[in-house]
């Protein structure tokens, strides 16, 4: 069985009198086995299982999906909701195996007892069984319809993986990393990602995927190479996993941004410049590389400006391919529409009187700089709610598509001197319906742009905390700021604009982008009091920083 440095101490113990598939005869039998004790103690030592800090009322295991991994050998999907006492409730995915040893402490849902049979096991995740993780590759490459009583499970092949011999004995194995999701590793070329919370509507992360590779040919996002979902007669389809195909890479757009940003502080330093030497490049104006300034090239570095020309290139070229399908409903282009505007303003100012409300509840744990920022930002409440409530659709004349929804380094990979962009899965406190929901492209150059804010003002608050002027340094990074903004902005609206993109003229490009700004950085608030509060005078600044126009 397990060694004693493996053996979980704490788990719970089911004995149960026949076969173990017993207990999942019913979602009402499985319930009364697992949810009052096993159900809590396993996910809440999970990783993926992300309401640890919310107050549970129940768990109950909702749906159970058979699936067949060998002759002999069975496992349930089950999906299990989690009623919370502030009344709402969320859906997990838990595939689950009968296994005689379990070697992987992370696999262990409990000890299971056979009294009739005089065996025991343990009931495990069913993604740490091998058996398993080879029957789902089976499926996807042989596109197998399961019929279920309700529905049935459809696995879909994409066009980069090849249904050979060789791809279905790859090795697997559960790839470990802190993440909302599981991911299955095939052969070091495929990753299948096991979506554990669950939606009722397929997720945005695999339609945009399977998009961008089998239809509209984007080259710079992961490749579509199957996916597993649970069709439902005359009812919504649930995504239950994605695979795709390794992309080679250096490394997240965040980390090397942060390096390069560094290395301008240090050649400022290294130089005795001060601020003034620096011209203030306009704010949301472009600029070609042919007019950055020399001063810049050498303190910034030719590298980064390439990056960030590069960057805007791939971000206009994905809304050109998310927008190239007319006939498609999901995603052919929409004006905008008032309905779009009651659906933004109502979403907006839910989100903003969510945040001041935590703000002002959070504000005497504040000290420095974040509780001036704090102070100035609930002194002008009124002056914020206002700009966000100006937003009128009859004077926006471009287009709305289907776009990433959260856009930021941290979903940009380095792939030699490209980049991939990757993870569509959208807002994480947005609704599935309002993931899907059309929106002006800009947004996502906005994501960008406050990503870059980030890494600047994240640079100085952390590598450069013990030196220099902080005020000094600020005015430095103020200014990196709008010189990447600049850069970033000319290549995107020409690369769009080219491709006949509606992205509406230069006074809608720049309304639009200023009030998305606005929107992520005030996201971004909540985001930090809640997870990160040493970093939350980052948004603070930024808030700041747009209401004034600065």
């Amino acid at each position: 069985m397990l060694p004693s440095n493996q053996l979980n101490l704490s788990l719970p113990s089911l004995h149960i009198e026949h076969s173990w598939t017993a207990i999942f005869e019913s979602p009402e039998k499985a319930s009364a086995a697992l949810a009052e004790k096993i159900l809590p103690t396993y996910m809440l030592r999970m990783r993926w299982f992300g309401a640890k800090t919310s107050r549970v009322k129940r768990y109950k295991v909702e749906y159970i999906l058979p699936f067949q991994i060998a002759t002999r050998q069975k496992a349930y999907i089950l999906f299990v909701e989690v009623v919370f006492e502030a009344s709402h409730t969320e859906s997990y995915l838990l595939p689950v195996t009968m296994a005689t040893e379990a070697a992987d402490p992370d696999s262990q849902i409990c000890k299971l007892g056979l009294k009739k049979e005089k065996a025991s096991g343990y009931l495990i995740d069913a993604i740490y069984s091998a058996g398993f993780r080879k029957a789902l590759m089976r499926d996807i490459l042989a596109r197998k319809k399961n019929p279920l009583s309700n529905g049935f499970l459809r696995f879909s092949k994409g066009k980069r993986l090849r249904n050979t011999s060789a791809v279905s004995k790859m090795e697997s194995r559960v790839l470990k990393v802190e993440q909302s999701n599981s991911t299955i590793v095939y052969g070091e070329r495929y990753f299948l990602k096991i979506y554990r919370k669950l939606f009722r509507n397929n997720n945005p992360d695999l339609e945009l995927t399977r998009f961008l590779s089998e239809k509209a040919n984007y080259p710079y996002s992961p490749h579509f190479a199957g996916s597993i979902e649970w069709v439902r007669t005359d009812y919504y389809t649930v995504s239950l996993g994605l695979m795709q195909e390794k992309v080679e890479n250096q490394g997240e757009a965040w980390n090397d941004s942060l390096n390069e940003i560094e290395a301008f502080f240090k050649r400022v330093q290294e130089a005795a410049l001060k601020p003034k030497d620096l011209p203030k490049v306009d704010l949301y104006k472009g600029m070609s590389l042919e007019q950055v300034p020399d001063i810049y090239r050498k303190v910034v570095g030719e590298s980064m400006l390439i990056k960030a020309k590069k960057l805007a290139i791939r971000t206009a070229q994905l809304h050109l391919a998310l927008a190239s399908d007319k006939t498609d409903r999901h995603f052919n282009p929409e004006s905008f529409s008032s309905d779009y505007t009651v659906w933004l303003l109502n979403r907006v100012m839910y989100m903003f009187d969510r945040r001041f409300h935590l703000l002002e509840q959070q504000y005497e744990s504040l000290s420095g700089k974040a509780r001036e920022y704090a102070k100035y930002l609930i002194s002008n409440k009124d002056r914020i709610k206002d700009r966000l409530l100006h937003f009128d659709e009859q004077h926006l004349n471009s287009c709305r598509i289907r776009i990433h929804g959260d856009f930021h380094l941290g979903q940009v990979l380095i792939t030699g001197d490209d980049f991939c962009l990757l993870d569509f899965e959208g807002e994480p406190e947005s609704t599935i319906r309002d993931r899907k929901v059309k929106q002006p492209p800009v947004k996502d150059l906005a994501g960008l742009f406050r990503s870059y804010h980030y890494a600047v003002f994240a640079t100085i608050f952390q590598r450069f905390a013990k030196s220099g002027d902080q005020e000094e340094l600020g005015e430095f990074g103020g200014r990196y700021y709008r010189l990447l903004v600049a850069v970033s902005l000319h290549y995107y609206t020409s690369t769009a604009m080219d491709g006949a993109l509606d992205i509406g003229y230069a006074r809608e490009i720049d309304f639009l982008l200023r009030y998305h700004i606005f929107e992520k950085a005030i996201y971004e608030l909540g985001y930090e009091l809640h997870a990160r509060p040493d970093w939350v005078i980052i948004p603070l600044k930024g808030i700041m920083q747009i209401l004034n126009n600065d």
